[in-house]
C-alpha cells in the first residue's frame, strides 16, 4: 500500500490536505477510512492540519468525517486553528460545528478574544453571543487592533435593520413561524449583544456619556449611517446626543456624509441648539452642506443632473434649520456657504447640463419620429357604418390622436431642456419636471403608436383566411419598439423618487 502520509509539494502538504482544500467530500471519506487516526495529525510547513483546510472550504461533512476519526485533533494549535479559519472565511454553519464539537475555554484569553471579535465582524452572532455569555468580560475587551465588539457592530449598519424597514406583511401580521423567524434573525442576535455589550459598561457607570469607547463607536456609526445603532444607543443615555467630536456632532457628520436618515433625527429644540457648532476652519453646518458630497453617493444616483438635484436638495434642507446669520456667515477662506456651494459644484454643474442636453437630444429623436409618423398616418375619412370595422377605426383614430399629441408634448419638453439657462436653481424643480414630463409623454406616445399600428393592420387584413395567425405574429412584432420604455424605465423611477420624494423621517429618538 502506498505510503498516504507522504508530502507531495514544498509545503509539505499530504494528499489529505490537497483533497480537503479542493472540497472532494467522497474522497476524503475514503482516505480518512484507510488512516490512523495519528496520520490525521500532519501538519505542512505553516503548521495546519488537513481539518484547517476543511474548515476553509466551509464543508461540515469532511470535518465531522475527521474529527469522528481523531476526535482530538481540533485541539492542535501550531497553526491555525480550525475554528478560526472558518469564523474569517465566514462558514456559519462550520463555525457551529466546530463550536459545538469543542468548547474554545481551554484556549488562552488572547485567543479565545480575537475569536469572539472575528465572529461580531462576520456576522456571527449566535457564536459570538455564546462566548460572551461564557465570558462577560469580552463585552469590553480590546483585540490587539484596539477594536471592542461595540465597534464592530457600529461599523455594520446592515445588522440593525427597523421594523420599518420589514414589508408590510412583515410588520402588520403576528404569524406565529413569521414571528419565531424573525425572533432568529441575525438582526436580533445583533441587538441583543448590542445590549448584553452595553450594559456591561454601565454596571458601575452612572453616565455612559463618560465612556471613551462609547464616544468613538457613536461617531463610527455616524460616520457610517448606522441609524439603527445610534438611535439604541442615544435612547439608552440621551446625554449622548449633545456630545461633539473635533467641534462636530453627529448630525455635522451626517450632512457631511449625506446620511438622511440620521440628518431627519435633527427634530425640535434640538436642532436649534446642536447645529450651532463651528469648526476649526470657520465652517458651520451649511458650508459643509456646501461642499461636495463623497463620491459613492454620487454614483449611487443615476446621471449628473439627478446628482446635481440631490446636492441642491440637500443644501436647501439644511438651509432651512440654520440661523438667518449662518446663511453669510464666511469661513476662514472668507466663503460663505453659496460660495462655497458654487466653487464645489461647478463640473457636477456642466456634467450634468452635458448629461441633460444629450438625453433630450437622444430622446428628441424619437418624439419626432413618432409625430411625423402619427401626422400623415391621421385618418381623414369618417368613420365606417360597418360594424365590424367600426371599433377598429375608432381605436386608430383615437390612439393615433393620443401618439401626436403627446409626442409633441414630448418635442416642446426637450426643446424648452435644450433652451433652458441651466442655472443652480433650474436643476431643483424646473429641469427634472420637464425632463419627467417629456419622458412620460413619449413613453405615451410609443404605446399609443403600437395600438394605432395594430389597429391599422386588423383593418387591412381582417378578411384575410389566415388572419388570426398572421395578427398574433405580427402582434408580437408591433411591440418590440415598447423595449425602449424598458431600458428607459430604471431612469424614469429615478427622476421620480429624485424629484417627488424628498426627505421624510423614517425613525424616532423616543
Amino acid at each position: 500500500m502506498p505510503n498516504i502520509q507522504r508530502e507531495i509539494n514544498k509545503k509539505r502538504e499530504t494528499t489529505l490536505h490537497i483533497a480537503a482544500a479542493a472540497n472532494q467530500e467522497n474522497f476524503v471519506k475514503n482516505l480518512v477510512n484507510v488512516m490512523s487516526s495519528d496520520d490525521l495529525k500532519a501538519v505542512n510547513i505553516v503548521g495546519n492540519t488537513a481539518l484547517t483546510y476543511a474548515a476553509a472550504t466551509g464543508n461540515v461533512n469532511i470535518a465531522k468525517v475527521m474529527l469522528d476519526k481523531n476526535q482530538d485533533l481540533e485541539k492542535l494549535c501550531s497553526g491555525v486553528r480550525p475554528l478560526f479559519m472558518a469564523a474569517v472565511l465566514r462558514h456559519s454553519q462550520m463555525v457551529q460545528f466546530l463550536y459545538s464539537w469543542r468548547k474554545v475555554s481551554q484556549w488562552c484569553g488572547n485567543e479565545q478574544l480575537e475569536l469572539f471579535i472575528t465572529c461580531v465582524k462576520g456576522d456571527l452572532y449566535g457564536v459570538a453571543l455564546d462566548m460572551l455569555k461564557a465570558n462577560p468580560n469580552f463585552a469590553t475587551a480590546k483585540n490587539e487592533d484596539g477594536e471592542i465588539a461595540l465597534h464592530v457592530l457600529a461599523h455594520n449598519p446592515s445588522a440593525f435593520v427597523s421594523g420599518s424597514q420589514l414589508g408590510l406583511l412583515r410588520r402588520h401580521l403576528d404569524i406565529p413561524w413569521l414571528k419565531l423567524k424573525r425572533e432568529n434573525s441575525k438582526q436580533s442576535q445583533a441587538h441583543e449583544l448590542f445590549n448584553l455589550c452595553l450594559d456591561a459598561y454601565v454596571v458601575d457607570v452612572e453616565n455612559i456619556n463618560e465612556i471613551p469607547e462609547i464616544s468613538q463607536v457613536l461617531f463610527v456609526a455616524a460616520e457610517v449611517g448606522n441609524v439603527e445603532f445610534l438611535v439604541k444607543l442615544i435612547r439608552f443615555d440621551f446625554d449622548l446626543l449633545w456630545k461633539i467630536d473635533n467641534e462636530r456632532s453627529i448630525f455635522h457628520i451626517a450632512v457631511e456624509q449625506r446620511h438622511e436618515s440620521i440628518f431627519n433625527l435633527l427634530i425640535g429644540s434640538i436642532r436649534d441648539i446642536i447645529v450651532d457648532g463651528i469648526n476649526e476652519d470657520g465652517n458651520n453646518i451649511l458650508h459643509l452642506a456646501a461642499e461636495l458630497a463623497p463620491q459613492e453617493k454620487l454614483n449611487a444616483i443615476s446621471g449628473a443632473a439627478l446628482q446635481m438635484q440631490r446636492e441642491l436638495l440637500w443644501f436647501k434642507e439644511v438651509e432651512k434649520i440654520v440661523k438667518p446669520s449662518y446663511k453669510e456667515m464666511k469661513n476662514e477662506k472668507g466663503e460663505t456657504p453659496y460660495v462655497l456651494f458654487a466653487m464645489e459644484h461647478e463640473d457636477l454643474r456642466k456634467e450634468g447640463e452635458k448629461w441633460m442636453m444629450n438625453t433630450a437630444k437622444s430622446s428628441m429623436v424619437v418624439a419626432t419620429l413618432i409625430s411625423s409618423i402619427m401626422f400623415s398616418g391621421l385618418p381623414t375619412d369618417g368613420l365606417s357604418h360597418n360594424s365590424k370595422k367600426y371599433n377598429l377605426e375608432l381605436a386608430y383614430s383615437v390612439s393615433s390622436a393620443t401618439a401626436l399629441f403627446c409626442s409633441s408634448t414630448s418635442l416642446i419638453m426637450f426643446l424648452c431642456i435644450l433652451t433652458s439657462r441651466y442655472s443652480y436653481d433650474d436643476f431643483l424643480v424646473s429641469l427634472p419636471i420637464k425632463l419627467m414630463t417629456g419622458v412620460t409623454t413619449l413613453f405615451i406616445s410609443i404605446a399609443a403608436m403600437m395600438v394605432a399600428f395594430s389597429a391599422s393592420f386588423c383593418l387591412i387584413n381582417h378578411d384575410h383566411q389566415g388572419f388570426p395567425f398572421i395578427a398574433f405574429l405580427f402582434g408580437l412584432f408591433a411591440f418590440v419598439p415598447i423595449l425602449y420604455v424598458f431600458l428607459k424605465y430604471r431612469q424614469f423611477v429615478d427622476i421620480i423618487q429624485s424629484t417627488c420624494c424628498r426627505f421624510q423621517p423614517r425613525q424616532r429618538l423616543l
